[in-house]
């Protein structure tokens, strides 16, 4: 007797389903937004039933949640992982920056939309300055011992630098003026170095 073949899926753990889960939302989000997404469109879209996504995620929401803490902690995780190499201080922060641009363009379509829903706005926003926030702490540590710059100067400086954006700051006018003008020295004394390193350039020419 001739048996039929069958197309049934290899048996996946918890985890294994629920990063398959996550997958096929990242997909969904990135191609069509989130006005129109529906469990029943992301279970379809991962294989699976409705009723297993509600046994792993309590709602729409929640899994989107999950999504973006997962993006953010990967994210994370490259940072961390360049601050930890031991580079020299100029080369971390180029890698550093390297890594915000390039996931800022990887992953930007996803998290501005996701932040965009406004029933998940104010738990994205504290899943992302925990994140962000352990860069800074970083980042301002190698600063204050490098050089003479207090801690919350070197703070701001991290934040501007990578493009953290005014909600990373306070938004008194103080605080904007202070603000701009840790950016006006930042870039004085950025010009000044790229004068040292290449002015002559044009001299010898």
């Amino acid at each position: 007797m001739v048996r039929k073949a069958t197309n049934r899926r290899k048996r996946l753990s918890r985890d294994q389903r629920i990063e398959e889960i996550l997958d096929a939302a990242y997909r969904l989000v990135q191609n069509e937004g989130i006005s129109t997404l529906t469990m029943n469109k992301i279970a379809l879209e991962a294989g699976s039933s409705k009723g297993l996504l509600y046994s792993y995620f309590p709602n729409l929401p929640g899994l989107l949640q999950k999504l973006y803490e997962r993006e953010n902690r990967q994210l994370q995780a490259l940072h961390l992982e360049a601050l930890n190499t031991p580079y020299d201080f100029e080369e971390m922060l180029r890698l550093t920056a390297k890594i915000s641009r390039q996931n800022q363009f990887e992953r930007l379509l996803l998290l501005n939309r996701l932040e965009a829903d406004a029933s998940l706005r104010t738990v994205l926003a504290k899943t992302d300055r925990q994140g962000r926030s352990d860069v800074v702490q970083f980042l301002s540590k190698e600063i204050t011992d490098n050089f003479d710059v207090p801690g919350d100067i070197a703070a701001d400086a991290v934040k501007l630098a990578l493009h953290y954006g005014e909600k990373d700051f306070l938004r008194s006018v103080e605080d904007q003026l202070k603000q701009d003008e840790i950016w006006g020295a930042m870039m004085v004394g950025a010009m000044q170095e790229l004068e040292k390193r290449y002015g002559n350039r044009r001299k010898k020419q």
